[in-house]
């Protein structure tokens, strides 16, 4: 028995299939309804494409950040909620010291504002990508970990942060800080013991942090999202109307966008995210959440996507004479993704709008609503 893969388009044997989040996995995509997870696409392409179509988006500056920010709306405190992502700057220069060749210090943020320098190998062909190529993980790199206060909770967030942030890592932790009470030979729970060098280079990273004078290196492709953003159109296009979908021209022009060829522009119609829309992104999208969105306009389907209240795009999916048992054609389609939550609702349009707007209450939603006033609260709770 054999399938033609979703993205390739090619004839491939059963036994190369693989199970596809139409809706990547860092997006939420794995609390999506089982609509969204396919089984026609191959091995090749599902590898393939998750790091050089999903990482280019995932792991660009502005989606790396948005994705912090948005998971701070929905955490409750160590324990209570899944440790929270790590804030990217950017590779940065500190003077005195001295990195081993071919390696950067790149500069992150913890939770409390802790400083976290990674040093870890360059690589100048996926110079976009926060943390560096994916591939390289294996590497052996050091953290090092400057917290900010000795208050215990902000403290344990910091670590959990960290730890969580690089266990898929081969990097040595280091603890920037000397701790009271500890014997000799020992460090903070789940860190190295530090060498001379890391003496030397924590000092490096104090005395930059403590005169205020860090200078961040910002690495963008201005096309980071382009092929992105046509993978998720034939995903979502195929999850919501099925085969059908497949013979458009748009699926078509979606396909040739996601295998780029230099002499060939493909016809996909939309705007990509870069090209912000403020209004779009405040009224079609929800605090802390990934909102994707299906409407009927103009004679055709589009649908937009937009990360806690940011970073909207749009994209042209399919002719509006296809018909889809998940959409109705007058009142539009919405699926909000909580990845902080593990959580994701599925609603029409209006009936988001109602909700956001204070004129119909979404009995999911506001269950979701009360952990986000959770979480201000304990945000609000913790001493500055």
């Amino acid at each position: 028995m054999t399938f033609d893969c979703l993205y390739c388009a090619r004839t491939k044997p059963v036994s190369e299939s693989s199970l596809e989040h139409a809706i990547p996995q860092f997006l939420g995509g794995a609390q999506a309804p089982l609509h969204y997870k396919l089984h026609n696409v191959c091995r090749t392409c599902n590898n393939r494409l998750g790091l050089h179509v999903d990482g280019s988006y995932a792991k660009s500056w502005f989606v790396t950040n948005a994705m912090a920010e948005a998971a701070r709306k929905y955490y409750s405190g160590p324990g209570q909620s899944r440790s929270l992502p790590l804030t990217c700057i950017g590779p940065v220069n500190i003077p005195d010291l001295l990195l081993p060749k071919d390696t950067v210090a790149e500069y992150w943020l913890g939770p409390s504002g802790e400083s976290i320098i990674w040093v870890r190998t360059g690589d100048d062909a996926l110079y976009w990508y926060s943390g560096g190529n994916p591939t390289r993980r294996k590497q052996a790199s050091t953290v090092y970990f400057l917290p900010v206060t000795d208050d215990p909770v902000r403290l344990q967030m910091g670590v959990e942060a960290l730890i969580e942030g690089f266990k898929k890592t081969k990097a040595r932790r280091i603890f920037g800080t000397k701790l009271e009470g500890l014997p000799p030979g020992e460090t903070y729970p789940g860190f190295d013991l530090p060498n001379t060098a890391d003496d030397s280079t924590v000092q490096a990273i104090r005395t930059l942090v403590q005169a205020g004078s860090i200078h961040a290196q910002l690495h963008m492709n201005t096309k980071f999202d382009l092929r992105f953003i046509c993978k998720m159109a034939l995903a979502v296009g195929f999850s919501l109307f099925g085969h059908s979908y497949l013979a458009t021209a748009e699926a078509a022009a979606a396909r040739s966008g996601l295998w780029p060829n230099p002499s060939f522009q493909p016809n996909v119609r939309g705007s990509s995210t870069i090209h912000n829309n403020a209004q779009l992104a405040k009224v079609a999208g929800y605090d802390g959440a990934i909102v994707i969105l299906v409407i009927r306009t103009g004679g055709a389907y589009v649908m937009a996507m937009t990360l806690d209240r940011g970073l909207p795009f749009v994209v042209e999916l399919c002719p509006d004479t296809l018909s889809s048992g998940l959409i109705d054609p007058a009142l539009g389609y919405s699926l909000v993704l909580f990845p902080q939550l593990q959580r994701c609702v599925e609603l029409s349009l209006p009936d988001l709008l109602a909700h956001v707007l204070g004129h119909a209450s979404n009995a999911s939603l506001a269950a979701i609503d009360k952990q986000r006033q959770v979480a201000t609260t304990f945000w609000n709770s913790l001493p500055r």
